[in-house]
């Protein structure tokens, strides 16, 4: 006991502790400390609370736990179950770590590292009454000392040690939600956001402690996780990033005091990553980005003000985002991806799949969207659009990648090559629209009729009978096949550019030779979307866009005139879109002779509406062309092209494949019985 005794008084004079001391101007011989002796708590679980969030201004309590000792956690050796505690005690959220190991106390006093089974490494550690008694504990804690609490705990049975508490020292460095900054770029992989903020460097992997010498000041340190030896090295480095870890490791605690971002318990950092690569690290959000990316602060979100036909949208993926871009004022969500719900639980769909856990799947996606349906009336999601070369990190995902991904197994044939994946989404949707919201469900990477009757067939079986249902146009098959689409029965439609563009112009956007090339205003991308329009009025079907380029004015302009229903865009985007696409219809209402659809801007009850339903082919107008000229290089000059002209080609498209479907060719299974 003596030994271990000189042991804690010596740890005043560890390499964290001397640095703290000096960067705060303590003097060293004025430091104390004193040795309490007690009881061990042979711990059955134990963990970290700190009585508000360390990282964002938000008041919640943060909750870690591990199986076992403390020492797991607090070392960073266990990457911990997470849960997130409101102030009035409602468990918020919470992310089940695959924990795999636990420390227990050995027969003779001391510790050892026990392996454990899959379903415990994989199930959670605490019970809800324990999460509510840890919050409460936490805040009464808080309210004692008058400041927010860094605190740990054991639990012994069914008794609760708070064994150790202390001021949280980083408070001044939290950030409010609305300050974190928009990177544009390649995810290579995600973990814990431990410590805010983003920097780029050169990737140095640390599997030894003889390898700190090879760490530069401004590299990226990347290592299984950081220990006291490190923390001179630490002050070198641009960013952590670790395999292991929660926020109470000790790479996340040291990273916090010294104001460097870190990002841990990615599981395959060390592995993963390549030495000399250069990556940017965002603290901020977990993630950590393939080469050296720009960043932008997220512009602020003005309410929509203006009064337009052409209704605006917001596309919203993640609930951590919805309340900011609720603060437009629009009430409709033109597109919610769930892939980013997805990934933030840390498991790709194929593991829920091969583990039969269908429910836990559901639970998942309901509890995303419903955080960001709680902000809005109506909510267009769209189902799971995961390819092979994306979130291979997530644990299950599948180990083969494709030769091209784009043209493989992903959107909705994987939906109904796997239906449990695909019904466990729509019942998730289900049960949000049962509790008052309505919901679209939008299927992406349609080819086939048959997918559609396929999907349709799941809601029926479900009950989810007041869904409306839509399509993603992404792909040249859906867009030929529209008039049958709206034959089969849906309510809207959503344009998907990004791919559509890339699918018509066989152009990977990606590929640095090609990309140049890459023009969503090409007129041949700019026919397709115009056809799509007219047959869906036609059809009174909804039409709308939700891809990247439905936030460039040239398209809007493009779109409005052909009097597309609404528009989706980012909500930074929303109030210069609309304020926009307000001026476009103004100039329409004045009346001329390329005037696509006429309205009445000002009714009595101030709504408006449309008069005029029906509308003329898509045209280039001579303004485009002398405002968008062909890009050098790859298409000739475009002149003179009429209206006439292009009603020809497309009834002659139509007259050719109305006659392929009637060949006895054209009968087989419809051609499109692909299952």
């Amino acid at each position: 006991m003596l030994q271990h005794i000189k042991k804690c008084f010596a740890s005043l004079f560890t390499s964290r502790a001397t640095y703290y001391r000096h960067k705060k101007g303590f003097e060293h011989e004025d430091a104390k400390l004193a040795v309490v002796v007690q009881k061990m708590v042979d711990s059955d679980k134990s963990g970290v609370i700190f009585s508000k969030d360390p990282s964002y201004k938000k008041d919640n309590v943060i909750i870690e736990a591990v199986w076992g000792l403390g020492e797991g956690i607090v070392s960073g050796q266990i990457t911990p179950d997470r849960y997130n505690v409101s102030q009035d005690l409602k468990l918020i959220d919470k992310k089940i770590a695959n924990k795999q190991i636990a420390i227990t106390r050995d027969s003779g006093g001391g510790k050892k590292v026990v392996k454990l089974k899959e379903e415990k490494s994989n199930a959670q550690v605490l019970e809800e009454r324990e999460i509510k008694r840890l919050a409460e504990l936490a805040l009464q804690l808080e309210e004692h000392y008058k400041k927010p609490q860094d605190i740990e705990f054991a639990i012994e049975e069914d008794d609760i040690y708070i064994v150790q508490t202390r001021p949280v020292t980083t408070m001044e460095k939290r950030i409010e939600a609305s300050e974190i900054k928009e990177i544009k770029g390649e995810v290579v992989l995600t973990g814990i956001a431990a410590s805010p903020g983003v920097a780029s460097g050169k990737i140095k992997i640390i599997h030894d402690m003889k390898d700190l010498s090879k760490i530069k000041q401004g590299d990226i340190l990347v290592t299984k996780m950081t220990n006291p030896d490190m923390v001179v090295t630490m002050q070198r480095s641009a960013a952590i990033v670790t395999d292991d870890g929660g926020l109470t490791a000790h790479a996340a605690i040291v990273s916090r005091e010294m104001g460097i971002p870190a990002v841990v318990g990615t599981n395959i950092a060390t592995t993963k990553l390549k030495e000399g690569e250069i990556i940017t690290v965002d603290g901020t959000t977990g993630r950590v980005y393939k080469g050296k990316v720009s960043e932008t602060m997220s512009k602020e979100v003005l309410p929509v003000t203006a009064k337009t036909a052409t209704e605006i949208k917001i596309t919203v993926d993640l609930p951590s985002f919805a309340g900011r871009a609720a603060k437009t004022k629009i009430k409709k969500v033109g597109l919610s991806r769930i892939e980013g719900i997805i990934a933030e639980s840390g498991k790709h769909p194929n593991y829920f799949l091969e583990k039969g856990k269908d429910k836990d799947y559901e639970d998942i996606i309901f509890k995303g969207v419903k955080g960001i349906s709680e902000f809005f009336d109506e909510i267009w999601v769209r189902t799971s659009d995961i390819r092979s070369d994306e979130f291979r990190n997530l644990e299950g995902a599948p180990k083969e990648v494709e030769a091209n991904p784009m043209l493989g197994m992903h959107g909705i044939r994987f939906g109904v090559k796997h239906p449990a994946i695909l019904k466990a989404e729509l019942k998730a949707l289900k049960r949000i629209s049962d509790n008052g919201k309505k919901i679209g469900v939008m299927m992406p990477q349609v080819i086939s009729v048959d997918e559609l009757r396929f999907v349709k067939k799941i809601l029926s079986e479900i009950g989810f009978n007041n869904a409306k249902v839509g399509i993603m146009i992404e792909t040249p098959a859906a867009v030929q096949l529209i008039k049958e689409f709206c034959q089969e029965g849906i309510n809207f439609i959503s344009f998907g550019t990004n791919d559509l563009t890339q699918y018509m112009l066989a152009i990977d956007r990606g590929n640095q030779e090609v990309q140049h090339l890459y023009d969503e205003m090409h007129p041949a991308i700019l026919y397709q979307l115009g056809y799509v329009i007219r047959i869906c009025k036609r059809n009174h079907v909804e039409t709308s866009i939700c891809g990247q380029a439905g936030s460039k004015k040239e398209m809007v302009k493009f779109l409005v005139e052909q009097g597309i229903s609404s528009i989706s865009v980012n909500a930074d985007a929303a109030k210069e879109i609309s304020d926009y696409i307000a001026e476009i219809e103004k100039d329409l209402v004045k009346g001329t002779d390329k005037e696509p659809r006429k309205y009445k801007p000002d009714d009595e009850d101030g709504e408006k509406s449309e008069i005029v339903d029906e509308l003329p082919p898509p045209t280039i107008s001579e303004e485009y062309e002398q405002t968008n000229p062909p890009k050098k290089g790859y298409l000739p000059e475009i002149k003179g092209v009429e209206k006439d002209h292009i009603e020809k080609d497309l009834d002659a498209i139509e007259r050719e494949k109305q006659e392929f479907l009637a060949s006895d060719e054209g009968k087989k299974e419809e051609i499109l019985d692909i299952f």
